[in-house]
């Protein structure tokens, strides 16, 4: 029986591996992510990760968001769905890298983030989600403006060489993001840009 669970998860990494190469070239940057890493157990470090992987500014967010979006632009904006769907995609990846460097720092990957030293559990009010293309086109470009800061605050604050150069790859698949966001934002709403 293990010899088929083994079989079945490799079939289906492969094959979503192939599924997604088509989204991830043109929404993902063609450069490699570094392995995580880092130089020991540092909690200090695992809180201001679990922000970026939690928090109100974060990947978890930032998934539910586009998700979101994709789903109400499938109908009527079909490159829009296209773009949430792939940058949605890239940031769960981001995801799975923030949580194998937090397990690395010895804390649990849970979803929350310490605000004034209390866990507060990710909640779905976090989610922008919007009336219009052009206000849901604008809350996706803060978002990632948004997490490109946040990266940047934890890296002036962490000292781990790994984790920095991590954040620093996130940052410019964000950097990315944020490109393209700005793009759909000129072709739908030439009047906010």
């Amino acid at each position: 029986m293990s010899e088929v669970k083994t079989e079945i998860k490799a079939g289906a990494k492969e094959n979503c591996a192939e599924n997604n190469q088509h989204l991830k070239r043109w929404c993902a940057l063609p450069i490699p992510y570094p392995e995580p890493k880092v130089l020991g157990r540092n909690l200090y470090y695992a809180e201001l990760l679990l922000e970026d992987y939690a928090g109100r500014v974060s990947e978890f967010t930032a998934i539910n968001q586009y998700l979101y979006h994709n789903f109400v632009f499938a109908g009527k904006y079909k490159d829009l769905a296209e773009l949430e769907e792939c940058i949605a995609i890239i940031e769960m990846f981001h995801l799975e890298l923030l949580a194998e460097t937090i397990i690395l720092l010895g804390a649990n990957p849970r979803y929350y983030s310490l605000v004034d030293n209390q866990r507060v559990y990710w909640n779905a009010s976090y989610v922008y989600y919007g009336n219009a293309v052009c206000d849901r086109l604008a809350a996706d470009i803060a978002a990632e403006e948004q997490a490109i800061a946040s990266y940047r605050k934890h890296q002036q604050l962490i000292k781990d060489p790994h984790i920095v150069n991590l954040l620093e790859r996130i940052i410019q698949d964000e950097q990315h993001h944020l490109n393209l966001f700005t793009q759909a934002m000129r072709k739908y709403c030439p009047r906010h840009c």
